[in-house]
């Protein structure tokens, strides 16, 4: 699974600070409180596993999945055609261009593992680097092995994570009922 390093620490920092000020007000709070502060407490941790925790890159042997905030995109290897590696990460695909929110950029890929550095030395890298490296090789043997037949649904599938989505709507609507 591939995400940015502030995407692995951030929402974990902010969940504790939620989850503190969330105890407290059903330790210490008055009904009135705890019905209006705690919707919100909800609310902004889910904000933060939508934003935060939930985009990143999921690379197996069938493919690539990229999961956005609340599309979910399931590649086969012989339907990418690309990956541009800039600040952000967007997969070319036969189906489309689809940008990854929640993948480390260019400045976080760094050189190949196995490369000969500007000094000769081999080049070493830490988990992410070989979870990037693993993924090239796939995707080069898929890529060789496209000659042949391609399998009948192979293509590229995007959907709505609608249990992610439900329980926002969920948490807006019970948040709004506060103002009431």
């Amino acid at each position: 699974m591939l995400r940015t390093t502030s995407a692995r620490l951030l929402p974990w920092a902010a969940w504790v600070i939620c989850a503190f000020f969330a105890v407290n007000l059903l330790w210490t709070g008055t009904w009135t409180s705890i019905r209006t502060f705690l919707p919100w407490l909800l609310f902004a941790a889910w904000v933060l596993y939508v934003l935060l925790w939930r985009p990143c890159i999921v690379v197996d042997d069938d493919g690539v999945r990229v999961r956005n905030l609340l599309r979910d995109h399931a590649i086969p290897f012989d339907a990418l055609v690309a990956v541009r590696v800039g600040q952000t990460v967007s997969l070319d695909t036969t189906a489309g261009r689809i940008p990854a929110w929640g993948a480390p950029g260019a400045g976080k890929l760094g050189p190949r593992v196995g490369a000969r550095g500007a000094t000769g030395e081999t080049v070493r890298g830490d988990d992410t680097q070989g979870v990037i490296n693993r993924a090239w090789d796939a995707w080069d043997a898929a890529r060789e092995a496209g000659s042949r037949a391609a399998e009948p649904g192979r293509t590229v599938r995007s959907r709505w994570n609608v249990p992610v989505a439900v329980v926002g709507l969920v948490l807006v609507i019970l948040a709004a009922t506060t103002f009431l």
